[in-house]
């Protein structure tokens, strides 16, 4: 990451105490600068268009309009937006909604300052970012799939050529464009190629949704 620009993250929590909180976490890192802080989901569509934010931080449970519908607005809006949920409610639902509305990640405030800056610098290089409790249950979830929603994620995986597997495969198990190129032996600039036909062949609508299509497919090792 270049710090010379720093990722440029937008706030949005109902409780200042926090926002002041994770400002101080992320702010303490040189390759992160926080451009603004939104109290609700209005809020925080209205700076996201303004303020362009490489990553929105985003609260769940918040007055006027939740988390998730406000996540659903600005990526309706602007789809290529990175939102990360960052909440204390790790429920089943949520987390549905969430990876299926788009998101580009989902964090538990109960995260570790290190894993929150990283999770924030991954999804501002285009990685997902799950805590480790939410990816497991995710992971137990695509294990438990019937065998037609895995058949359908194979048939998707077919139409890749052995390359775009290879890289999807390292998708699956969290590794950035940066450590994918190093892993193949790739330029950076040769995997976002490929990342860009795997994604319009297997239909994702973002790295998480292309994360969850390569497990599906039984194609990432456990």
């Amino acid at each position: 990451m270049n710090i010379d620009s720093p990722v440029t993250v937008l706030l949005v929590d109902d409780d200042s105490l926090i926002r002041a909180g994770l400002g101080a976490i992320l702010g303490s890192d040189q390759r992160i600068c926080i451009v603004g802080e939104a109290e609700n989901g209005h809020r925080a569509i209205e700076l996201s268009q303004r303020l362009d934010p490489a990553v929105i931080l985003m609260d769940i449970r918040m007055p006027q309009l939740d988390g998730l519908s406000a996540m659903e607005s600005i990526l309706d809006q602007k789809p290529d937006a990175k939102v990360m949920i960052l909440t204390t409610f790790g429920d089943e639902s949520y987390i549905d909604r969430a990876l299926s509305g788009g998101a580009a990640g989902f964090m538990l405030k109960s995260s570790g300052p290190d894993e929150l800056i990283s999770a924030v610098l991954a999804v501002a290089e285009g990685a997902a970012a799950l805590s480790p409790r939410i990816a497991q249950r995710v992971i137990e979830k695509v294990r438990n799939l019937d065998s037609s929603g895995q058949s359908d994620a194979q048939t998707l995986v077919r139409k890749l050529t052995a390359r775009e597997h290879d890289v999807l495969a390292l998708v699956g198990a969290s590794l950035t464009n940066s450590e994918i190129a190093g892993r193949l032996f790739l330029t950076e600039a040769t995997v976002k190629g490929h990342m860009t036909s795997i994604m319009l062949k297997i239909n994702a609508r973002n790295r998480v949704d292309a994360a969850l299509i390569a497990y599906r497919a039984g194609i990432v090792d456990a």
